[in-house]
């Protein structure tokens, strides 16, 4: 079966720091990792430097996405090849909905003018196959999300 992510001998450093020292990872099709440790094992490094976050030097290591090598593109490059990253607390953006960002995302990567009522449908379509609420497409970027995660300050 064909890798749809392989890492080979990946070495990075983040502020002068080697973080990474040489680290292997292959994923094949179909296949669900999970990357799990303690805080500073690199969790977040190996992330960064998947999607070539400037903050993260790559010291050597390929990374290869798909067959292509995608070690040294730009991260929007990386982006439109499918890979994206998430956080646990994502940041709160009051007054975008959910709905135009995605309208935003989509039309940024597609190239082509969205028609608004058809793109919320089609929204609408995929929450319901995920049995999402389909009222959360108005409510603003992330607010209130993860609510039981955040910590109190």
């Amino acid at each position: 079966m064909e890798n749809i992510l392989q890492i080979e001998n990946l070495h990075v450093k983040a502020e002068e720091k080697e973080i990474l020292k040489g680290i292997d990872l292959q994923i094949k099709k179909g296949e669900i990792h999970v990357i799990m440790g303690p805080n500073g094992s690199g969790k977040t490094t190996t992330a960064n430097a998947i999607l070539n976050n400037p903050t993260y030097k790559k010291e050597q290591g390929t990374i290869i996405f798909e067959g292509t090598d995608i070690t040294n593109l730009k991260t929007d490059e990386i982006a439109r090849k499918g890979i994206f990253m998430s956080f646990q607390l994502p940041e709160e953006i009051p007054g975008i909905s959910v709905t135009n960002f995605l309208k935003y995302a989509k039309n940024k990567t597609t190239g082509k003018p969205i028609k608004i009522f058809e793109f919320k449908e089609e929204v609408k379509k995929y929450m319901e196959e995920l049995n999402m609420n389909s009222k959360n497409m108005e409510r603003s970027l992330n607010v209130g999300f993860s609510r039981r995660r955040k910590k109190e300050k």
